[in-house]
C-alpha cells in the first residue's frame, strides 16, 4: 500500500495518471490484465451484470499480479459485509452508491478497529455528477474518511458501468467554485464515466486526474477486449 500512497500524492506534480480496469469477472480477464498491467483492477460486488461472488473474488484475486491493486466496488451495502469481503484480499473499497457521510464514518471506524495490525484498506467514494443532491457536495467533510473521489455520471437507473459520459462542464464549474471553499484538495480524483481511447487525452488535460477508470469502453460484446485495453493504457501513458 505504500506504493499507492506515494502515487496518490505524486499525480499533482505531473505524474502520468494511473489506469483502473473495472468489471473484472473471469480468469481470462485476469490473464489479460496481468499481461497489460493496469494499476488497478476493479471487481463489482454489488448487483450488476458484472457482479462476482465472494468465492469468485477470492479465486480472481489469488490469480492477480501482485503489482496490480484490487478494488472492490459496492453500492449501498452493509459495512459489515464489506469488512468480510476485504478478507479476500481487497486493498481498496470503492463506495459507489448513495451512502451518506455518517455511513462513511462508520465504515472508516470499523476498518480501523478491524485492522489494528496496520494493514491499510483505502476507501474511494463515488460522486455522481449531474445529481442535484451532489451538486454542492462538501468534500472537505470527507477529509480523513476517504482516499479518493470517483467522479461518474449520474444515472437514475444504474450506479456506474453504463459507458456514458457526463457533462465535463459541470465538473469544471464544481472544481472552480469549490476549490478554495470545500474541496478536499489532498484527496485524489479518479475520473470515470464514458472514458475511452478517444477522449482520454482531453480528460487528462482538463482535470489532471490521479486515475482514469474504465469498463464498458474496453469491452466487445460484454467481454474485456485486450486490444481495447492495450490501446487505452497506451493512450493514457503516452
Amino acid at each position: 500500500m505504500a506504493r499507492m500512497e506515494e502515487n496518490a500524492k505524486g499525480i499533482y506534480a505531473g505524474q502520468t495518471p494511473k489506469v483502473k480496469i473495472c468489471g473484472i469477472r473471469t480468469l481470462e480477464d485476469v490473464r489479460i490484465i496481468n499481461e497489460l498491467k493496469p494499476d488497478f483492477a476493479g471487481f463489482v460486488l454489488a448487483p450488476s451484470k458484472r457482479q462476482v461472488s465472494l468465492s469468485e473474488l477470492k479465486i480472481l484475486i489469488a490469480s492477480l499480479d501482485k503489482k496490480i491493486i484490487p478494488v472492490g466496488v459496492f453500492v449501498n451495502q452493509d459495512p459489515d459485509l464489506l469488512l468480510r469481503v476485504v478478507e479476500a484480499g481487497l486493498q481498496i473499497l470503492q463506495i459507489h452508491g448513495d451512502e451518506p457521510l455518517e455511513y462513511m464514518r462508520q465504515l472508516k471506524n470499523k476498518i480501523l478497529e478491524k485492522h489494528q495490525d496496520h494493514r491499510q484498506v483505502m476507501i474511494w467514494k463515488a460522486v455522481r455528477v449531474g445529481h442535484a443532491d451532489r451538486a454542492e457536495l462538501n468534500m472537505k467533510a470527507y477529509q480523513g474518511l476517504v482516499d479518493g473521489f470517483v467522479y461518474d455520471k449520474y444515472d437514475p437507473e444504474a450506479y456506474g458501468g453504463t459507458g456514458e459520459s457526463f457533462d465535463w462542464n459541470l465538473l469544471q464549474r464544481s472544481q472552480t467554485g469549490q476549490h478554495d471553499k470545500n474541496r478536499g484538495q489532498d484527496i485524489p480524483m479518479i475520473l470515470a464515466g464514458g472514458l475511452n481511447e478517444e477522449n482520454a487525452a482531453s480528460a487528462i488535460s482538463l482535470f489532471h486526474p490521479y486515475c482514469l477508470d474504465v469498463s464498458s469502453s474496453v469491452e466487445t460484446e460484454g467481454r474485456k477486449d485486450p486490444d481495447k485495453i492495450k490501446r487505452f493504457i497506451n493512450r493514457v501513458r503516452a
